[in-house]
């Protein structure tokens, strides 16, 4: 260009108050905008879950990115109607089983009280040794004035949830026009996804921060790789094993409760608890189960059950699921929640352990060239793309495919030999 026609270079105090001004106004977007930003958030991590599907049914089908999203988008929606519709019929159910029972419930405290005194102070013998545990020790009249109080406020709290119905209809408006939104905003994310890695490369071309970019940008993925598809996993899998267990039980609507302890699985350390609190409710409101369980006995298995199943994720699946990629601190992570919680709600919650990561390795990078230091000082993990187990077992299934025709091709071709053999022969 010709310097005559180029503008003058900005000084340095123009270029900081050029930055200051952007940030500002970003952070006053960010603050005016903050219902839509959430939207935004939720759609992006949608997005960022399906990639994974997107690309290995682009590859296995030929389709175009556009159809396979297409495609995936589709299911995607009428998994989330089928399964929204069917929670909300269950809830709907359990919560009018739960009107339904609660009196009688409360009247009969006093009868599970003594149930499970019974059931301590039973005498069991183990190994040749007798022991019996001691029994709850009520005054009886506290638990008759208990069981009067929670009568006289149980009808009133009937009718405060009846009258909110009309703002539970308005919050469920509001929640399916953000569900649109998000729902637009993932696909495009989705389509244009491939071209991200791009675009910071490209906004990193000053000499030397190129390199930077690109390696925060992969450790920044594999953060929230490992955390998002991790929890999603965790999701998926835990749904399931609840579901099993609570239909093995014979609890009431274990679908439901499948679902609400997979949902919960993205919420740290509480999200388990109110999972299990969910399932251990219904049981404690069922009055009936084809095991022959006494109501106490019933509870008790159905709390068992969901220990269990904890000590099992916490042991054995986190570690090898979710793994230490984000490499924080229980406490810091508990406490993050914590603030997540107060600044963005249920989403300030679940993504309170991949933005900590993020800060960290940000902070990190800032700290050492600050002082000069090398920023990456430890050679990066590039562990080898290996394919994914659905593609490890398409690719086996077309190779096991291509063998058996070959193998066919080869058996006619060695038949087809033989037989003209054998008729050459003839004619000879």
């Amino acid at each position: 260009m010709n310097s005559e026609q180029s503008s003058p270079l900005w000084s340095r105090q123009v270029k900081l108050s050029v930055a200051i001004t952007i940030l500002a106004l970003f952070g006053l977007a960010v603050w005016q905008l903050q219902s839509l930003l959430s939207s935004l958030i939720i759609a992006a991590i949608v997005s960022y879950l399906l990639f994974p599907i997107i690309e290995f049914l682009q590859r296995v089908t030929r389709f175009s990115r556009g159809a396979v999203i297409g495609i995936v988008y589709l299911l995607l929606v009428i998994s989330f109607l089928g399964g929204f519709t069917y929670a909300g019929i269950s809830a709907y159910r359990q919560i009018a089983n739960l009107f339904a029972l609660a009196p009688e419930a409360v009247e009969n405290i006093p009868v599970y009280i003594e149930q499970i005194n019974t059931f301590l102070t039973t005498t069991r013998t183990i190994g040749g040794f007798e022991f019996s545990l001691p029994a709850l020790n009520f005054d009886q009249n506290n638990v008759q004035e208990i069981t009067s109080l929670l009568s006289e406020y149980f009808q009133p709290l009937a009718g405060a949830l009846g009258s909110s119905l009309g703002s539970v209809a308005l919050g469920t408006a509001n929640t399916i026009a953000s569900l649109v939104i998000i729902l637009f905003v993932s696909i495009y994310i989705s389509n244009d996804a491939p071209k991200l890695s791009t675009w910071v490369g490209e906004m990193a071309e000053i000499p030397g921060y190129r390199y930077d970019a690109e390696r925060l940008w992969r450790s920044f993925g594999r953060i929230w790789q490992s955390y998002l598809r991790g929890q999603a996993i965790l999701a998926i899998v835990i749904g399931v094993v609840v579901y099993l267990f609570m239909l093995a039980l014979g609890v009431d609507n274990p679908l439901a409760l499948g679902l609400i302890s997979g949902l919960m699985e993205f919420i740290p350390y509480v999200g388990p608890i109110i999972g299990a609190g969910a399932a251990i409710l219904v049981a404690i409101f069922q009055d009936t189960n084809y095991l022959g369980l006494t109501p106490t006995q019933f509870v008790i298995a159905v709390t068992l059950v969901m220990v269990v199943v904890q000590q099992i994720e916490n042991n054995f699946l986190v570690p090898r699921i979710v793994g230490d990629a984000l490499d924080l601190n229980p406490l810091m992570v508990f406490v993050g929640a914590l603030a997540g919680a107060s600044i963005a709600g249920v989403l300030g919650t679940v993504l309170a352990a991949p933005v900590l990561a993020t800060i960290k390795l940000l902070g990190r990078y800032a700290w050492r060239k600050m002082f000069d230091l090398d920023p990456f000082p430890n050679p990066e993990d590039t562990p080898e793309d290996d394919p994914s187990w659905a593609e490890t077992a398409w690719e086996s299934w077309q190779l096991r495919r291509a063998g058996v025709v070959a193998k066919s091709d080869e058996g006619e071709t060695e038949e087809s030999g033989k037989s003209n053999d054998g008729e050459t022969g003839i004619n000879v």
